[in-house]
């Protein structure tokens, strides 16, 4: 099998990505394996040498290109959930069938992409091929954004490593516009004024509190690890609903004190989507963003649909027994 890897050097403050990779050079050494010039190609047997590019983001898809055009059978991601994310974001837009492996070495390995972690590596013959669907968050002109493969968060906020090797709450805007690292607290409200929201076209009431963040995840009943919207709701096997929403007063995903559930009740609203439904946001703050699998994208017109999308990515996953 030729096996391509594509490696966040610097995913949960540096190291463990490349502990992973001496692994998959000793474990996988009777397969043919590749990878890209600053993404681990340094330490596998075969470096491509991918396009320049000014950007992680636009780096990183300039690697999955490379790779792509090497004819591999399977890409393996090394990081966390956002690397896992990026990449299968260039695949769907390249328009690849070759299916994603994701090995944890970042500080999210929560999501569906991500199946193993970096103390254990799988026999990638193994396994077995299985499709994913997403939440798609767009445009008001209907263009894509992102994919949510575990959820799509809208907020100012995401969660990230810093320095230190420690996990904080960072700005959305400041990494998406200017490639840095921020220390932002969550806002208290994603709106400008009351909430505005409709459901295929048909205005949802406003909430009793002020909404400071929202959580649209897939539904899957056997994916609920690190998930960061769960409950009664995201349980609903064989009905037609493809994705559940939760917004609150209160940030779901932050690592703020939050005495929420302590001291004071949280409270929220919560709203199951099928996959025809389209869920619209409107008159949002200027710092929110949409924070993908922890990758921020910017809403420069305030504004956001969210729809469930079936099957648009490829992932090895253990059989079933």
């Amino acid at each position: 099998m030729k096996i391509a890897v594509l490696a966040n050097l610097k995913a949960g403050g540096g190291g463990k990505a490349a502990a992973v990779l001496q692994k998959i050079a000793g474990a996988w050494s009777a397969h043919e394996l590749l990878a890209a010039a600053g993404f681990g190609g340094e330490q596998l047997p075969r470096c491509i040498f991918p396009e320049e590019a000014e950007g992680y983001v636009p780096r990183l898809n300039a690697a999955v290109r490379a790779l792509l055009s090497a004819g591999p059978d399977l890409l393996v991601t090394v990081g966390g959930d956002g690397a896992a994310a990026y990449a299968a974001e260039c695949l769907i837009a390249e328009g690849s069938k070759v299916p994603l492996l994701g090995i944890g070495a970042g500080t999210a390995n929560v999501g569906p992409i991500v199946s193993f972690g970096a103390e254990e590596l799988p026999d990638p013959d193994s396994l077995a091929e299985i499709s994913l669907g997403a939440v798609e968050a767009r445009n008001v002109q209907g263009r894509h954004i992102a994919y949510g493969f575990n959820d799509i968060v809208i907020g100012n906020t995401f969660l990230g490593t810093s320095a230190e090797g420690e996990t904080r709450t960072f700005s959305g805007r400041e990494l998406a516009a200017f490639g840095r690292l921020t220390e932002e607290a969550p806002v208290k409200d994603l709106f400008r004024g009351p909430s505005s929201m409709s459901l295929n076209g048909r205005a949802l009431a406003a909430p009793p509190y002020r909404a400071a963040q929202m959580v649209v995840s897939p539904v899957e009943p056997d994916n609920f690890y690190g998930r960061a919207y769960t409950g009664i709701l995201c349980f609903t096997p064989g009905s037609e609903f493809k994705a559940a929403v939760y917004l609150g007063p209160n940030p779901v995903v932050s690592m703020e004190d939050d005495d929420a559930g302590i001291s004071c009740f949280r409270t929220g609203g919560q709203l199951l989507l099928t996959e025809k439904d389209s869920l619209r946001l409107d008159h949002l703050n200027d710092n929110v963003c949409a924070v993908a699998d922890g990758n921020p994208y910017l809403l420069p017109e305030g504004s956001v649909t969210l729809q469930y999308v079936p099957d648009v990515i490829r992932v090895l996953k253990r059989r079933r027994l």
